[in-house]
């Protein structure tokens, strides 16, 4: 429900609005836009930094992990950087020893969806609704030995009439507040993050603060990491923060999260990671098989990517092992990608294509293993669809994608075609948030899904402001016809963002 902080909100919205139009003739910076991935493609920003010791950039860069932005350039003198309207708030020098930098973020979402549950709720299948959100943060500096950093957030949703979704709604919360110490001391490798904060590896696919959401994901955790020049290796033990609408949020008291996961980034335009996840479990949930008990489960894999020349591509591959309810796991997931890049046509266009495939449990019975692979916590919306129908569990997904600037680094227009087939044909369908929307026991439904075209405009209005319009539509497939009513989804949306 919209109060009146909703409003207030509303304000700041139309106002950022009003800002970014006055100021559309200005050049953006490529790292500024903040919507999804359009379409899915490793972004030659993900490319690790391969020397720490690196000049930051000369112009503001808003990142989906803000407490990853550098202002130092500040310190140069005037006409050495892109002079900017925050500039005052950032990189405050409170002291000779004490930084402060002030950012945050307003946005509005209008939505338009269809038949989302494939037309099987008994009261309505339709809905328009709003989704507001804003962040205010302060990154607190000590040299280089010490920081705080603490974000607040406020997210509210207006107009729905369907049952709420739990990541719509959390009216003012701490989003992030974590304290970073390096041990020993000045421009050392090792730093230690100890409190709530945002998780992202690789691209997205397994640990993904999910930015799509109103709300976005976080943990309470306890992260080391170290940084050399070719690379980075993280170890972490974290707790999933649950978001309460009008109570303060708290961390999932069952459930562990921990891991290590490793870059190399000294291959010329390449980079690979390999990545250990562990998850513990103990809210007696039902396995595919019929069993309910704790989880113990481990994924293991790499990832590999790079760009030669106009080619981009991409490859991974992980595996799954453990105990689910005393059945053990036994699973796995790959993905290959790939694109060119016609950089020397008109509008830049890009052409991919994808293969993403996640195994299923083709033997639900008491005692087997369980073959259904965990996504973890993904942005499955970059890579099997817009409309979130499809998560990376028992499925076999295949898109073809195309991209142009038809207004060069201000507009970007987006097309992908996605093909779905189940894995197991005896699991269920997985939607983006892992959970259960079909399954025939028997495998008498067949395996194919549907088909979704996804379309994507994305126009950047300056350095600071965003505008992303968003068409989908589902042709469900054989599967979908036979467990239950049968309706096309659909799904549009319009959304304003801006950073500062």
């Amino acid at each position: 429900m919209i109060t009146s902080a909703s409003s207030r909100l509303m304000l700041l919205t139309l106002l950022a609005v009003a800002h970014g139009l006055a100021r559309a003739d200005e050049r953006p910076n490529g790292d500024a836009i903040v919507g999804p991935p359009v379409p899915p493609t490793p972004a030659p920003a993900e490319l690790p930094k391969v020397d720490i010791a690196a000049a930051p950039p000369k112009a503001p860069q808003y990142l989906n992990l803000r407490y990853d932005e550098d202002f130092s350039y500040l310190d140069g003198e005037p006409g050495s950087y892109e002079a900017d309207f925050f500039d005052p708030i950032k990189n405050i020098h409170l002291d000779d020893d004490l930084r402060l930098s002030i950012g945050g973020e307003t946005r509005f979402r209008m939505e338009s969806e269809t038949h989302l549950d494939f037309g099987g709720r008994s009261r309505q299948t339709q809905d328009n609704f709003q989704l507001y959100r804003m962040f205010l943060h302060f990154d607190l500096k000590y040299r280089d030995t010490a920081r705080v950093f603490l974000q607040l957030g406020s997210a509210l949703v207006g107009d729905r009439e369907l049952p709420p979704r739990p990541v719509d709604e959390n009216r003012f919360d701490v989003q992030q507040l974590f304290f970073d110490l390096k041990p020993f001391g000045d421009r050392t490798p090792l730093t230690v993050r100890i409190g709530r904060q945002e998780l992202q590896y690789g691209n997205q696919r397994f640990v993904s603060p999910l930015d799509w959401a109103n709300t976005r994901r976080r943990f309470d955790a306890v992260k080391l990491f170290w940084t050399a020049k070719d690379w980075r290796f993280d170890v972490f033990y974290a707790k999933p923060v649950i978001v309460r609408a009008t109570h303060p949020d708290r961390y999932d008291e069952e459930f562990d999260f921990y891991g290590a996961y490793f870059t190399y980034g000294g291959i010329p335009r390449h980079g690979i990671d390999v990545f250990l996840f562990a998850v513990d479990d103990t809210r007696a949930r039902v396995n595919p098989n019929g069993a309910a008990g704790d989880v113990s489960r481990y994924t293991f894999g790499s990832r590999f990517w790079g760009k030669t020349a106009n080619w981009d591509y991409e490859a991974m591959v992980a595996g799954q092992w453990g105990h689910w309810a005393g059945d053990s796991i036994q699973a796995w997931a790959w993905t290959l990608q790939g694109g060119y890049n016609f950089e020397e046509v008109p509008w830049k266009p890009r052409l991919g294509a994808a293969f993403d495939y996640a195994t299923g449990d083709d033997n639900p019975r008491p005692g087997s293993a369980v073959g259904t692979f965990d996504q973890l916590f993904p942005l499955g919306h970059a890579w099997l669809g817009y409309i979130d129908l499809v998560g990376r569990q028992n499925i076999h997904a295949f898109n073809l994608n195309l991209s142009a600037w038809p207004v060069a680094q201000k507009v970007k227009t987006a097309l992908a075609w996605h093909a779905f087939w189940l894995n197991a044909k005896e699991d269920a369908l997985y939607a983006a948030n892992g959970a259960a929307l079909r399954r025939d026991p028997a495998g008498n439904s067949g395996r194919e899904v549907g088909n979704e075209l996804d379309l994507t405009l994305l126009w950047q209005l300056d350095r600071h402001s965003e505008l992303l319009f968003g068409y989908s539509h589902f042709w469900n497939g054989t599967f979908i016809t036979k467990t239950g009513p049968s309706e096309d989804p659909d799904l549009f949306y319009v959304q304003y963002a801006f950073r500062f």
